[in-house]
């Protein structure tokens, strides 16, 4: 089951796809060592929305938006909830 929505939107993401999909599968792969039920549940392109990534875990979607955040700026913003152990980030740049 999905516990983590990374969800990425912006002019940059469009121009930027290939590069930003190496970055999320390699952090991914990273997490995977720490945490080997981290893992890349899929990648749904919404050609009128965000690219939504879905993963396994709340923490694998936060690392993925902070890795987005130091290697290409932007703005991210991260909404959890507890109780559901979910977390949805939210990246963007234009």
């Amino acid at each position: 089951a999905a516990s983590g929505f990374l969800y990425l939107s912006g002019a940059f993401v469009t121009a930027h796809r290939d590069e930003i999909e190496r970055l999320v599968k390699a952090e991914a792969d990273r997490a995977r060592e720490d945490n080997p039920t981290a893992r890349l549940i899929a990648w749904e392109a919404n050609p009128e929305g965000p690219l939504v990534v879905t993963t396994t875990t709340e923490h694998l979607a936060e690392r993925l938006g902070r890795a987005l955040e130091k290697a290409y700026d932007g703005d991210v913003r991260f909404d959890f909830s507890h109780e559901n152990k979910l977390a949805r980030v939210y990246w963007h740049r234009d």
